[in-house]
């Protein structure tokens, strides 16, 4: 297996094994995306909940970690003995990756199937496959061809220059895909991310704001900072805190401590410990979310967890 890093926050891994036994793997995303192409062998790739995708050459995966999870999802593989030549995409570090590509993910968690975290089927098409079938080999006497040995490719700048128009193309064909995929979906109710709290929205509110927004009720107990936002809406922080308060009505920071109660008042209602609560929504210190709690809701969370269990 060999990495290379195409641009920052983006890793691209070409495999090429043969494996002896078959094995497990399991990896926890915090963020962004995971692609991967199969171009000979096979590869299932599944979530927490056990759902999963079998693929063989020429089929694709895609995983992106549910804005609406406090804790970071698993995405789960098995490798069953054989062949297998891949190629794999992952991204992190959101607020790194350029404008088009922060669009792309913002549309696609727009889709209903951005709701669970498992991983989804997509098909690149022939001429990609056929592209990458010779790219992806490790020559004879070269290379590993045992589980999960890694090395780092030393590459010209122009076979960097060539990898990281292969890792575009990957990208660019599974946001395509999704993109076409939010024509055919009708308009839905929102997403419990972003029902959850949802303010007055006019129908003028650019998409950079609406992904501020979109961010901080997905992630509610991130720790962003004013230049972080600003990144992310494309503008400046002082311009970014005027605009968002005139769509939206209230501030960043009242908008995100909304956020951070209601998903604390859901928790409360399933049973979840107080401690537990307030680490979950951001709070260093119980206290401090008792605090919080109370000034918002008028009661403290004992007294409201206790209110739901009796009126459960």
């Amino acid at each position: 297996m060999h990495d290379l890093h195409p641009w920052r926050d983006a890793h691209l891994t070409l495999c090429d094994l043969e494996v002896s036994r078959a094995y497990h793997g399991q990896h926890q995303f915090h963020e962004g995306l995971y692609l991967c192409l199969v171009l000979e062998g096979r590869l299932t790739l599944s979530g927490v909940d056990g759902a999963g995708i079998d693929l063989s050459a020429g089929q694709g995966g895609s995983f992106r970690p549910a804005r609406t999870q406090s804790s970071p999802p698993t995405l789960k593989s098995y490798h069953p003995q054989g062949r297998l030549r891949c190629i794999s995409l992952h991204l992190e570090g959101e607020v790194s990756q350029s404008l088009q590509v922060r669009r792309g993910l913002a549309n696609w968690d727009a889709l209903p199937c951005a709701r669970h975290s498992s991983p989804l089927e997509w098909t690149p098409g022939r001429w990609l496959h056929q592209q990458l079938d010779e790219r992806v080999r490790v020559p004879d006497g070269e290379g590993s061809r045992g589980e999960c040995e890694r090395s780092a490719i030393t590459a010209c700048e122009g076979d960097m220059l060539e990898w990281q128009g292969i890792a575009l193309q990957l990208l660019g064909a599974a946001l395509k895909r999704r993109a076409d995929e939010a024509q055919d979906v009708p308009a839905s109710p929102a997403s419990p991310a972003s029902s959850l709290v949802s303010p007055s929205r006019p129908h003028s509110v650019c998409r950079h704001l609406e992904a501020v927004r979109q961010r901080l009720a997905a992630v509610p107990h991130g720790a962003y900072s004013l230049e972080e936002l600003a990144r992310v809406a494309c503008m400046s922080p002082s311009s970014l805190r005027q605009k968002f308060r005139q769509a939206f009505g209230q501030s960043l920071g009242s908008y995100q401590r909304e956020c951070r109660m209601r998903c604390a008042e859901q928790a409360l209602r399933r049973g979840v410990s107080i401690q537990q609560v307030a680490h979950q929504t951001g709070y260093a210190h119980a206290c401090n979310f008792a605090t919080a709690y109370r000034r918002h809701f008028g009661v403290s969370p004992q007294e409201a967890r206790a209110r739901f269990h009796r009126v459960d």
